[in-house]
């Protein structure tokens, strides 16, 4: 692996920061099926993986309503980030959407989502909750060589 140099240059290139747009951002989560949601629990910041759908701008995943994260539920500031890195490549993405977290409720949004084809949640035991960020802030990033 190739470390930078001072200036930032690797192999005599330089590396390329370029913030992406709240779309390319929403077309980055709907590109992928795993994210990490992150709050904040009793002082800690916990983290854990998820998989997810978009749906109306608003990202989706189903947990144990008696979990860690289905009893932080509602919650009114979580973060959510998926990326992407290539490390032969030296470049890569991130994309975080943060805003309020709330159980869904509403019945033809949940019979609309467990028609929707996603991944099986990988924690083991009944995942049968609902819960929908709906992010206020989503931000994006690319590094690459230029």
């Amino acid at each position: 692996m190739i470390s930078p140099d001072e200036e930032g240059r690797v192999g005599g290139t330089f590396h390329t920061q370029k913030d992406l747009e709240a779309q390319q951002c929403w077309e980055l989560l709907q590109s992928r099926n795993t994210g990490r949601l992150g709050y904040e629990h009793e002082g800690r910041i916990l983290i854990f993986p998820v998989n997810y759908l978009v749906h109306d701008e608003a990202i989706y995943f189903r947990t144990a309503s008696e979990g860690a994260i289905g009893t932080a539920i509602p919650c009114p500031s979580v973060s959510f980030e998926i990326d992407k890195a290539n490390p032969e490549r030296s470049g890569g993405w991130a994309v975080l959407a943060s805003g309020p977290a709330s159980h869904v409720e509403d019945p033809e949004l949940l019979k609309f989502l467990w028609g929707r084809i996603m991944p099986e949640p990988w924690g083991a035991g009944l995942r049968d909750l609902f819960v929908c960020i709906a992010p206020t802030t989503i931000t994006g990033r690319s590094v690459y060589l230029s």
